[in-house]
């Protein structure tokens, strides 16, 4: 027959362990009789970042199938590959772009500075005929003045760009020279040659502004 004093002892015991919870160290979902799974897929159901850890840590099970990381690498280097050559392209499309640009900003201001000469050729014309009229021995202040202002003037233009077409001396070219006036030389010459300068011709930057009109000797 079982002891009644001792089931009351071990009743009293039972009850006093579940009043002060579980022992230290203990899973409180083992000691209920629950198991750990089953709280964490409770709580991964409810947090999405939860669920996307526990998949991640599914993954990286040795399970994982090697033809599908291989798989998956080398699609990654496929996308890589990709944008690095798309951007290569745009990069390469922006430089384009940028020196036509450029090239196409300095044709403009070439050709604005090169229209801004050709009305301003009469004036150059006008302060060349006032030097040649002026003495070479005149020292007075006003010839002084004259020829400052035309060497100032020639040095800003020729730093622009602007040059002379070659005159007195040089070889009839009909590219740049306009044969006004023709005289027989007293020697034969293989080349017609520039004899006298009627009227300066210039080029800025390689292109022809304007002829020199020219005398030439055959």
């Amino acid at each position: 027959m079982p002891d009644p004093t001792t089931d009351q002892d071990r009743v009293a015991g039972q009850d006093a362990q579940d009043a002060s919870g579980p022992a230290p160290g203990t899973d409180p979902a083992a000691a209920d009789g629950r198991g750990g799974g089953a709280r964490i897929t409770d709580v991964a159901a409810a947090d999405p970042d939860v669920e996307a850890v526990v998949q991640e840590m599914a993954a990286d099970q040795p399970e994982r199938d090697v033809a599908e990381l291989r798989g998956a690498l080398l699609e990654a280097e496929r996308l890589r590959d990709e944008y690095l050559e798309q951007a290569q392209r745009g990069r390469a499309e922006y430089h384009n772009l940028k020196r036509r640009s450029d090239e196409a900003l300095a044709v403009a201001l070439d050709r604005g500075a090169e229209r801004l000469l050709t009305d301003l050729l009469g004036v150059i014309d006008n302060i060349g005929y006032l030097v040649d009229a002026i003495d070479d021995d005149d020292a007075t202040p006003l010839a002084k003045g004259v020829r400052i202002v035309h060497g100032e003037l020639f040095g800003k233009l020729e730093a622009a760009g602007l040059e002379p077409i070659p005159g007195v001396g040089s070889t009839f070219d009909p590219q740049v020279h306009e044969a006004l006036l023709s005289e027989e030389s007293d020697q034969p010459l293989e080349e017609p040659v520039v004899a006298e300068v009627l009227r300066p011709g210039y080029r800025f930057k390689g292109r022809t502004l304007r002829p020199a009109s020219v005398k030439v000797t055959r």
